[in-house]
């Protein structure tokens, strides 16, 4: 579904500066849908809107701000359509984000917390180590000013440690700089609110904390910043950086990214204070190494950098963040990719899939069945019309094994109807639907067979076709495409008589493409394949919704995908008979009878 709207949850609290706060507040004024942002009051060292008012100009009048506890208590609070969430807050926990999910589909901001794991959507701007892989990163969402000077380490200094400055890097930093014969005339700093100027040394430049600090880069050579935002507003207008990190983590953050620094500040043993000095003496010793490093650093951003975040979510799609087969919230995310997501589900084991991009209006139109079944088997799919229904007729000889010979038989997804002329030649009454109305006009102009053109299941299927309920229902390779699983399987279970057979097809996240590399098998899996699954999964979920599963046939068999002697015939055929002797096809036929009626 469309999102109609994203809310914000900056990380807004003390002592932890106000970088997070401040990129949520430029992102969601540049939106072009609506945008608010929300500020977590249950938290014990929350810093709410009065208090960032004249810290962050123009905050927080100009976009809305609610706290959680009205925004939680709000009964239509999200009436207004599907929401993002967006989260900016550094380490964000499962329990943090799920109360939100209920209403919204929750994204991950530069967060490296444990809501990664679970979160549908991931994003990562600021360069550095992460636990796992996001959706997509670029530097360019962090706004960078552009480059208009050469790294100068012999130039002004600035020290900027943000809103807050919980370390005290400022203050010690400076004096270091002093002792290190730097002259405070070449010294600037921004000055944290509530901090008194008595703490500085003499004769430094105090900006008292600018909100467009971004544009003043290009007047400094060199700025001292802990890892983060600054860090690399810094590089991309082109100074030397040197960090100087608050934290272990900030200090992790700057190593592995590449940045020469002095690492965590802010202690207070001697030996601590000393190893800062130390490892700032030899940097400023080596001017040309802090011109090499941010020259390194500057490039990375060149190679990253594309579009803009604010537009990125602007044309997110909001999908459920759900199982789409049992409806648990947020199952584990098992592998990403831009605009799409893979979940697998830990209580019915379906392999599900988050898109976030927008689906095309004719995404089953004429090409569906012409050029892009062509370009996938070779033939357009009315020319393999013969070959899909040889595969029907013995297809409908197992379903006779359990379910009447000459029943009524509803095919989901039947396409022109290749399987229909089948089953109608074998003495069932056929009747099919299909999203494609072309497709559906040809099964009854061209076939004579009853067909509607619709999405299953709709409001009322059961008023499409005089025959109220089947005793067969049948899907080829079209569970795989229903974005709400759970309404499908239990319309389907309403259209069926007691001890109807169910029957479908589906690719097999078993096989040996999958097995081969999961995350390129689902790389390559298509768009609109919302449910992988497999002969067990199929199974588990068959008996949630009323059905017992009796034959299952592994197909799509394809020796070559073993990846290994690829030219020989000995081994194909060898790889040939492993595949079936082990199931390992890439697709599979699973046969059900349905045993309960879902109340």
């Amino acid at each position: 579904m469309p999102s109609e709207r994203v809310l914000f949850f900056p990380l807004s609290r003390k002592g932890m500066g106000s970088g997070h706060l401040r990129r949520c507040f430029d992102t969601a004024r540049d939106m072009e849908i609506p945008a608010s942002l929300i500020i977590d009051d249950a938290l014990p060292d929350a810093l709410l809107p009065e208090d960032w008012r004249g810290v962050i100009p123009g905050l927080p009048d100009s976009i809305p701000f609610l706290l959680t506890s009205d925004a939680l208590k709000n009964n239509s609070f999200f009436d207004t359509g599907r929401t993002l969430a967006v989260f900016d807050r550094r380490k964000s926990t499962a329990a943090g984000i799920l109360p939100w999910a209920e209403k919204s589909t929750p994204v991950l901001l530069d967060d490296d917390g444990p809501a990664r794991i679970i979160a549908p959507f991931v994003l990562d701007s600021i360069p550095g180590p992460r636990g796992s892989d996001a959706n997509e990163a670029s530097p360019s969402w962090l706004n960078l000013p552009p480059r208009l000077q050469k790294p100068n380490p012999n130039g002004p200094i600035l020290l900027s440690f943000g809103g807050a400055d919980p370390a005290g890097c400022t203050a010690s930093l400076a004096q270091m700089l002093l002792e290190a014969g730097i002259p405070a005339s070449r010294v600037h700093l921004t000055l944290p609110p509530g901090f008194s100027p008595d703490v500085l040394p003499r004769g430094v430049n105090i900006l008292d904390a600018p909100g467009n600090l971004k544009n003043q880069l290009k007047n400094y050579g060199m700025v001292f910043c802990s890892y983060g935002l600054t860090a690399w507003e810094a590089i991309a207008a082109g100074c030397a950086v040197i960090t100087a990190d608050p934290t272990d983590y900030h200090t992790s953050l700057s190593k592995a990214a590449g940045f020469p620094g002095l690492g965590r500040m802010g202690g207070r043993s001697g030996r601590q204070i000393g190893n800062n000095r130390k490892k700032l003496l030899k940097l400023l010793d080596s001017p040309e190494n802090l011109v090499k490093s941010a020259e390194k650093l500057s490039l990375m951003i060149e190679l990253q950098s594309e579009g803009s975040l604010s537009r990125l979510l602007d044309s997110l799609e909001a999908p459920e963040p759900r199982c789409l087969a049992c409806g648990k919230i947020l199952p584990p995310v098992i592998a990403r990719f831009p605009r799409q997501s893979y979940y697998r589900c830990p209580d019915c084991g379906i392999t599900g899939l988050y898109r976030f991009e927008k689906v095309p209006e004719n995404e089953y139109g004429e090409d569906y069945f012409q050029s892009e079944y062509k370009n996938q088997y070779g033939k357009s799919y009315l020319e393999d019309f013969k070959n899909i229904k040889a595969m029907g007729l013995s297809r409908l000889k197992i379903i006779s094994i359990r379910g009447k010979k000459r029943g009524g038989l509803l095919d989901i997804g039947c396409a022109f109807g290749p399987f229909l002329e089948a089953a109608r030649e074998a003495g069932f009454q056929p009747y099919g639907i299909d999203i494609s109305p072309d497709a559906a006009a040809y099964v009854r102009d061209n076939l004579g067979i009853p067909a509607v053109s619709s999405a299953f299941p709709g409001e009322n299927p059961e008023k499409f076709f005089s025959k109220g309920t089947f005793d067969i229902i049948t899907l080829w390779y079209v569970i795989e495409h229903f974005q709400d699983l759970g309404t499908v399987l239990r319309t389907i279970n309403s259209l069926m008589e007691d001890k109807g057979v169910l029957a479908l097809s589906t690719p097999n996240a078993g096989g040996i493409s999958a097995r081969r590399s999961l995350k390129s098998f689902l790389e390559r899996s298509p768009a609109d394949h919302y449910s992988i699954w497999s002969p067990g999964t199929a199974v588990k979920i068959l008996s949630r919704y009323g059905f017992k599963v009796y034959k299952i046939k592994v197909t799509g068999h394809h020796p070559e995908r073993f990846g290994l002697f690829r030219n020989s015939r000995f081994f194909k055929i060898l790889f040939g008979i492993i595949s079936r002797l082990f199931s390992l096809g890439d697709t599979f036929e699973i046969y059900a009878v349905k045993e309960n009626t879902l109340v």
